[in-house]
């Protein structure tokens, strides 16, 4: 079954809404986490948690440009 390219960004715009209403509660988590561990002691264990929420965006947006340009490019 074909996608339609209507679809297709619906589907593009849904994901990133979802992503973004997701968001931050990741950057809550990440943030007391990051504190219990620098208050422990472990700043390297902070600066990797520190980049979750980086790679959560890069992630979230990929995915929804990723659905976006697929269906830009199909035929």
């Amino acid at each position: 079954m074909e996608i339609t390219k209507i679809t297709a960004i619906i589907l593009s715009v849904v994901v990133l809404v979802a992503f973004l209403a997701v968001l931050p509660t990741i950057i809550t988590t990440t943030g007391t986490a990051s504190s219990a561990a620098t208050t422990a002691g472990d700043t390297a264990t902070a600066a990797i948690i520190d980049l979750i929420p980086l790679v959560a965006s890069v992630g979230g947006i990929g995915v929804a440009g990723l659905i976006a340009i697929r269906a830009a490019r199909s035929n």
